[in-house]
């Protein structure tokens, strides 16, 4: 049998695998589950792996990677499967099993078989196998059909981390809000004192370390050049800027993240989106700094993405002076138009054709409202202090960071509703 199907290796138990380091052997395991690992390279393009966890009847737990994209469709939980010509690989302590170019997967056994079958003769009948690999097929089922939860798909542990939701804590003022010491999310009404945004991304002298502060700035006429910093490349669910690294002034606590924690497949949503800041807001018993990302400053802006407000600010401007941050065109893995950056550096030569079209792009924003004008007639309202109503913000509280570097970061912000009696 081995000669038949190219075997270069002996089929082994997985209690023995640290015996074969180095070498190719034959697996004959249960599979528990496929995780799809995706990897983003600089160059261009893409590397998928996809790891599966596998157990056979010496031993319940054992990784495998499948380096061949097409394999991954084969590995299904539930399914007995014989893993042909992988190759046994130490990294520190821990063994795990590869595949290669001559690697292949061989289905045995699918899931609802196990599941509806009590005669594993029957099973092992089905297959072609010589009599050391049914032999082994036999143990395999039977240390299956004696783990019942298995196949029932009990509760495993995960390998990823799991969003919980923190407990709700209405708080009657800002003094109880800065007492709370565990992870919730806490509700409660206070007035908008300043917006604090980090210039990180270039140099700062110390007159324009002012400009931080954002009142300081509500006297131009039309905040042209308080878009440019309040907008910037980054990810549409995290938040996260994605362009620091265009600047050697960026701190280094504040470097791109790789993976993104509000998305499924751990993929950045590329887009223009508002730089995070710091709303500082107030009542009666004291302040407090809450940390707006995105999605965040968006609802508190009167639902306006930031590609609106930068796509009417370049309505504005001649096409040579556009005001865009100088990222070249950008493509993620979209689910949309708004997925997808575009982009020219100040040097970029235009031709007359590309002219044309950069108006009728740009046209779209005079035919319909001026989200740019609107978005800072909205941040001035914002801004005029002890002139507004409070408003009902509800943020999530994590006391493991400093109250300057997000312990308390805003999820909504709207206006309360009172009931006169």
């Amino acid at each position: 049998m081995a000669s038949a199907i190219g075997w270069y290796g002996p089929l082994i138990d997985l209690s023995g695998a640290a015996s074969h380091v180095g070498d190719f052997v034959q697996l004959l395991v249960f599979v528990h589950r496929s995780t799809p690992v995706q990897y983003k390279l600089s160059r261009g393009g893409e590397v998928i792996r996809t790891d599966v966890q596998v157990g056979d009847d010496t031993r319940p737990w054992f990784t495998v990677s499948l380096w061949q994209k097409q394999m991954g469709s084969l590995a299904i939980p539930g399914d007995v499967i014989l893993l042909q010509n992988v190759k046994v690989a130490r990294f520190g302590d821990l063994i795990d099993a590869r595949t290669v170019s001559c690697s292949s997967i061989v289905p045995l056994v699918h899931s609802y078989e196990l599941m509806v079958s009590k005669d594993a003769d029957k099973l092992i009948g089905n297959s072609r196998l010589g009599t050391a690999a049914r032999e082994k097929l036999k143990k395999v089922i039977g240390w299956v059909k004696a783990n019942e939860f298995i196949l029932h798909n009990k509760k495993l542990s995960r390998n990823w981390k799991v969003v919980e939701v923190g407990e709700y804590k209405d708080c009657t003022s800002i003094s109880e809000v800065l007492n709370l010491n565990c992870s919730c999310k806490a509700i409660f009404l206070a007035s908008v004192g300043e917006i604090f945004l980090p210039i990180a991304w270039r140099a700062t002298c110390e007159m324009e370390k002012e400009k931080m502060f954002i009142s300081r700035r509500m006297n131009s006429k039309n905040g042209d050049g308080l878009a440019k910093d309040f907008i910037c490349t980054g990810c549409q669910l995290c938040g996260s800027p994605l362009e620091l690294e265009h600047s050697k002034h960026a701190p280094k606590q504040n470097s791109v993240p790789l993976y993104c924690d509000k998305s499924s497949d751990r993929l950045h949503v590329v887009s223009l989106i508002y730089q995070p800041f710091m709303l500082y807001v107030w009542d009666e018993s004291g302040s407090l700094p809450l940390l707006v990302k995105n999605k965040a400053a968006e609802l508190l802006f009167g639902n306006i993405p930031a590609e609106r407000v930068n796509l009417c600010l370049e309505a504005k401007l001649p096409v040579h002076k556009s005001c865009s941050k100088g990222v070249p065109e950008i493509h993620s893995q979209a689910r949309g138009p708004h997925h997808r950056i575009r982009a020219k550096e100040a040097s970029d030569i235009v031709s007359p054709s590309g002219d044309e079209m950069e108006r009728e792009e740009k046209n779209k924003c005079h035919d319909s409202v001026d989200f740019h004008f609107v978005w800072f007639v909205i941040l001035k309202t914002l801004l005029q202090r002890g002139k507004n109503s409070p408003l009902r913000f509800e943020v999530n509280v994590d006391p493991r960071l400093d109250r300057e570097s997000g312990r308390y970061e805003m999820v909504t912000a709207t206006l309360p509703c009172f009931r006169k009696k």
